[in-house]
């Protein structure tokens, strides 16, 4: 009779253990935070179906952040102006160029974040006055902190690269001051003032 417990018991230890672990169900819904000037901000939480979702906030925008979606690629924003180019800035947080008000977002889910794939190395192309006429020249970097030479006198007044962290990731090293970058379109960076550059390092 002992012994028929004991069995009994194993057994059922044995369905409980062997049971397997639930699923858990992708979030069906997601948090995006709003960045003004000096610090001020609002969060709105965002359904990931697609449907648009008002901010009912006139704060003009800096940039988004989120620790659930990739807002660049999953969301859409619509804004008071132009469409904003969102540039990545760090890990979970996108720069909005202009500045502006968001009057709605919507964002989709994916059940399964394919894998991230990180070049080891990028393309940068310094772009003269007149590309058209062959004024510019193309340098691969690494993203190891390398410093590589251009080894070209060029005047360079546009950067041009799919690399979105460009201006915070790479430096470069000008033959007079230290210039300033202005993203003018979607991997387009204007160079003020325009002037040669010497060398360019990158990092992931």
């Amino acid at each position: 009779m002992q012994y028929s417990s004991i069995l009994s018991i194993v057994a059922l230890v044995s369905t409980v253990v062997a049971a397997p672990a639930p699923i858990p169900e992708p979030s069906k819904y997601a948090t995006v935070i709003f960045h003004g000037a000096a610090g001020a901000q609002y969060s709105v939480v965002v359904p990931l179906d697609g449907a648009e979702t008002p901010t009912n906030n006139v704060l003009s925008i800096s940039s988004v952040s989120s620790d659930i979606v990739n807002v660049k690629e999953q969301c859409v924003l619509k804004t008071v102006d132009q469409p904003p180019v969102l540039v990545a800035q760090s890990s979970g947080t996108w720069t909005v160029g202009p500045p502006q008000t968001v009057k709605t977002i919507s964002c989709k889910g994916k059940d399964l974040d394919p894998p991230v794939i990180r070049p080891s190395s990028i393309s940068i192309e310094f772009d003269g006055a007149d590309p058209t006429l062959g004024a510019k020249y193309t340098v691969n970097v690494p993203l190891n902190g390398v410093k590589v030479p251009t080894n070209n006198a060029l005047s360079i007044s546009t950067l041009v690269s799919t690399f979105d962290a460009l201006p915070s990731k790479c430096t470069f090293d000008y033959v007079d001051r230290p210039a300033a970058l202005v993203l003018i379109a979607p991997g387009k960076w204007s160079v003020g003032p325009p002037q040669t550059i010497k060398a360019v390092s990158c990092v992931a």
